[in-house]
């Protein structure tokens, strides 16, 4: 998920000046985040402007929280925090849903494309993990893999486009690859899609992309815990053991949004680079390569 660009979707009085201590700003954050919560569970989380004022206003706290709060926050909030991650992913798919059935109907889908108000941010989101690949010495991507493109596949059309890379786009959900493609194929970037299941054994013609595969992209919505994460990344370093992976996580106020993942969570990755915006761009982004000696069994 992304915010976006312009202009910031900062909440008003925010940022206010730094302290540490659980005072009235603490406070006031974690009223307004319950009362979000209420908010978005009175409604159906389908686009309507009641819907995306809310989701605004929920990603913009999360983004610009008053500064030395966070841990006081988190803490205060934590028997919300699945309650509102769970929100947050449900209204994504709804709006990713709508969106795609609006550009690939439209008489103009790249005109279409361009009114999607977060599009810049999916392009701001891969130009900050491109150039984590770049601070590492690494290539940009030639062939790449992202699992949980859903059905408005934009990080994977962004590479695809701005990149030149050969791109698949995964997800388990045989709706959401269908209108994925269709929203490729309106807009005339070329993409290849693939359904399937990383909770399990995983498919051999996804074991043959892997392989061949530079770059494989982990949404951040893949696995739903860290337990899970573990045992799809151990999957992916057996399957791919040559390529590099980008695993999008979170961190601060934007784990309830999104799971935290930390490096610890992949012990059979080496993690090269740990990125945490402090933009508009609510994902952080772990950079890895499959550890040689932790190679498994495909399963």
């Amino acid at each position: 998920m992304t915010t976006q660009s312009h202009p910031p979707l900062t909440a008003p009085d925010f940022p206010a000046p730094r302290r540490n201590h659980d005072g009235p700003e603490t406070r006031r954050t974690v009223d307004r985040l319950i009362a979000l919560r209420h908010r978005l569970e009175r409604t159906d989380l389908r686009p309507c402007d009641a819907v995306d004022a809310a989701f605004g206003e929920l990603v913009g706290l999360c983004c610009h929280p008053p500064a030395g709060c966070t841990a006081h926050v988190l803490d205060r909030i934590a028997p919300h925090a699945d309650a509102l991650r769970t929100l947050a992913s449900t209204g994504e798919g709804h709006m990713e849903a709508h969106w795609a059935r609006r550009i690939a109907g439209d008489a103009d889908p790249d005109a279409a494309l361009e009114r999607f108000p977060y599009l810049g941010n999916y392009h701001d989101l891969v130009r900050l993990e491109t150039g984590a690949l770049a601070a590492l010495g690494l290539p940009g991507p030639r062939r790449a893999v992202v699992l949980g493109s859903g059905p408005l596949p934009l990080t994977g059309l962004v590479l695809a486009e701005r990149y030149g890379a050969d791109v698949l786009h995964v997800d388990r959900d045989p709706t959401a690859i269908e209108a994925g493609d269709a929203v490729a194929a309106a807009v005339g970037i070329p993409a290849r899609s693939l359904v399937a299941d990383l909770d399990g054994p995983l498919p051999p013609e996804l074991v043959t992309e892997l392989r061949a595969a530079d770059l494989v992209l982990v949404g951040a919505l893949v696995g739903t815990d860290r337990a899970a994460k573990d045992a799809i990344t151990a999957r992916l370093a057996a399957a791919a053991p040559d390529a590099v992976l980008l695993v999008r996580s979170a961190a601060g106020l934007r784990t309830l949004l999104y799971p935290e993942v930390t490096p610890a969570d992949l012990p059979h990755l080496d993690v090269l680079l740990e990125v945490h915006p402090r933009t508009d761009v609510v994902n952080s982004v772990l950079v890895g390569r499959p550890r040689r000696e932790d190679r498994v069994p495909v399963r």
